[in-house]
């Protein structure tokens, strides 16, 4: 998407101009993405790892044996006592239950209870045949949802290569090219300038077509990274040539005088190969691996899905995949890692054309997905050995209500055991699909690069809210809810609506935030002039202020004015009291009726001096503290 952005840019500014700023840019910038990147990946990672002990995929240790975390809970010796001690209860329930029931019969005069004797008394000891059995059945339920956990994991490892054969044995024809292109570069190999960049690029020239036939018979789709016992790798025919083919394009031939690094990097080991191996073979066949661990790694996948329009060999641009001879090496694991700097910035550009935005957006989503989905597994753990507790007393309910509540506890069970699987699926399908919607090949709108970047953003979010409702698709199935989960899981509108109100709320909090910002800037601005502009009020002010203030002091000297009526005298009675007079309150009578009293007057209101006139009935002298 950025560089879809950085072309119309580049366009626009010029080629040397635009190459300076993009230099500047990815020693800098792009460099910090990288690491935030790298960051996010890691956090995918860890937290899927942690999916994969919680949901049951990988083994943990409990007093030095190797289990699955459910089953490590569910075979504690504690939650087995208290499940035999609930069972008691159960038996006795049972007991209990299939008596009431017997009775409820024998005194159903309407004939309104559809149970026989026969069925009561065999449901109860249904119900003790399932209570005392219900170890064994936990055991197969556990042991069953683990392995179908584990079958559909495999599965979306490596979805795109499941109809390729598992291991691969190389033809004739193919020996035969990989025979001429040793040959050619022993050839080249014997000149006394054999390292001088007119050498190695005639020679690459030369074996280019043979290269290109193997690359078409996915002879480069296969990992051939081995390592001895002392960890040191181990070389073959097709690992030199899967390091010659990705160091450039091989459908086209290289200029002779440019000096192109990658073609000489992969040619000179592999004449060094040559000298040093007196007789070198080649491997007879290879064995197709998901991955080098057998476990997934979304990291991996995350970091080379923004990679697909970033290579440096142009060519690995054109039909970009995981398994090519570039990201081959980064997605299996072998010999190249995502978190090496040196290792991405040799093969991939990390500048413009990494699609940054898709990955973060991945990541932050994937890893809200991963921590709701880590809390349900953990949930799942507990409600399932709830539920196993609570089984006897519930089960014991068989004879009375004919097995109503054991169906119930069955469903909800059953739920429980199989609610992260949908989870699991929507979400691993949803990166299936990724590779997809940024691959270059994908146009939604041609000749529109910014809107085709906005149309496949779309379809990334669409997807993770997708993903988030599609579990209750498979919970509504199992609880005969499904019509009304589809139609919610299908209901888009709060989501659009969260995104809408997010997006409008960010727009007022910038826009508030720049109006503010421009009222400071202007007021800073402005106040010189209009200090300049009041400063002759201001001091019109201060004369006045201080006037008033000569005529106080005159009156106190003079001892003010009596306690004159209207409004001269409030203000002559405020300035004639002393205080160390006591105030009169003789000269106030109250009335006798008091309904005689006239409406109040309103309320004191400020004056121009900021104090507030008391009513027109007080006297000035009246104390009202």
């Amino acid at each position: 998407m950025l560089g879809d952005l950085w072309d119309t840019i580049s366009d626009w500014m010029g080629s040397t101009l635009s190459s300076l700023l993009e230099s500047i840019l990815n020693a800098t910038v792009f460099r910090l993405c990288y690491y935030i990147e790298r960051a996010l990946c890691w956090i995918v990672q860890t937290l899927y790892e942690m999916f994969e002990i919680f949901a049951g995929l990988v083994r943990v240790e409990y007093n030095d044996k190797p289990d699955y975390l459910i089953n490590i809970f569910f075979s504690n010796k504690a939650v087995n006592n208290i499940y035999w001690g609930m069972a008691l209860i159960g038996i006795a329930l049972t007991f209990g239950f299939a008596i009431a029931a017997v009775v409820r019969k024998l005194f159903d005069a309407a004939g309104k209870q559809q149970q026989s004797l026969g069925q009561i008394i065999l449901g109860g000891i249904r119900s003790i045949l399932v209570i005392l059995g219900m170890t064994a059945i936990m055991s197969f339920v556990l042991n069953g949802t683990g392995i179908l956990m584990q079958q559909i994991n495999l599965l979306f490892n490596d979805p795109y290569n499941l109809d390729k054969p598992v291991t691969r044995t190389f033809s004739g024809e193919e020996y035969a090219a990989m025979g001429r292109i040793f040959s050619t570069i022993g050839n080249y190999s014997v000149v006394e300038s054999k390292d001088n960049r007119y050498n190695m690029n005639l020679c690459f020239n030369d074996i280019r077509e043979d290269m290109l036939y193997l690359q078409k018979q996915g002879i480069f789709s296969y990992s051939y990274y081995e390592l001895d016992q002392n960890n040191k790798e181990v070389k073959s025919w097709q690992s030199v040539l899967s390091d010659i083919a990705a160091s450039c394009d091989l459908k086209r031939d290289v200029k002779v005088d440019i000096y192109n690094d990658g073609v000489a990097r992969s040619l000179s080991a592999a004449m060094e190969y040559l000298r040093t191996n007196a007789s070198p073979r080649p491997k007879e066949s290879v064995s197709r691996e998901s991955y080098s661990d057998g476990n997934a790694h979304l990291d991996r996948m995350i970091f080379l899905m923004g990679t697909f329009n970033a290579a440096k060999n142009s060519g690995y641009n054109e039909n970009p995949a995981f398994d090519d001879a570039i990201r081959g090496r980064y997605y299996y694991g072998n010999g190249k890692s995502i978190y090496s700097l040196d290792n991405v910035d040799s093969d991939f550009n990390i500048g413009f054309p990494t699609d940054y935005i898709v990955v973060w957006f991945a990541c932050i989503a994937i890893i809200f997905d991963l921590v709701l989905i880590i809390l349900n597994c953990i949930a799942r753990i507990f409600n399932m050995l709830f539920l196993y507790l609570i089984a006897p007393p519930v089960i014991a309910a068989q004879p009375f209500d004919n097995g109503g509540k054991t169906k119930q506890w069955m469903t909800a069970f059953l739920v429980q055991s199989l609610s992260v699987f949908g989870t699991v699926i929507s979400m691993r399908l949803l990166l299936v699909f990724f590779p997809m919607i940024v691959d270059p090949q994908f146009v939604l709108f041609k000749n529109q690069p910014m809107l085709n970047a906005l149309a496949k953003l779309f379809l990334v979010y669409g997807g993770f809210e997708a993903s988030k409702k599609s579990s209750s698709i498979l919970t509504g199935i199992l609880a005969d809810s499904a019509g009304m989960q589809a139609i919610q899981a299908g209901d888009m509108s709060s989501s659009a609506g969260k995104a809408i109100g997010a997006v409008t709320g960010a727009g007022k909090a910038i826009a508030g935030k720049a109006v503010g910002a421009a009222g400071s800037v202007l007021s800073f601005a402005a106040k010189p002039v209009t200090n300049l502009a009041s400063s002759p009020f201001k001091r019109f002010a201060n004369w006045w202020t201080n006037l008033g203030d000569f005529s106080k002091d005159d009156k106190k000297q003079s001892g003010g004015g009596g306690g004159g009526g209207g409004a001269g005298g409030a203000g002559g009675g405020a300035g004639g009291s002393s205080p160390g007079t006591p105030p009169s309150v003789g000269s106030n009578p109250q009335p006798a009726n008091p309904s005689s009293n006239p409406a109040p007057s309103p309320g004191p209101g400020p004056t121009p001096s900021g104090q507030a006139t008391p009513p027109p009935n007080i006297p000035q002298n009246l104390n009202t503290h």
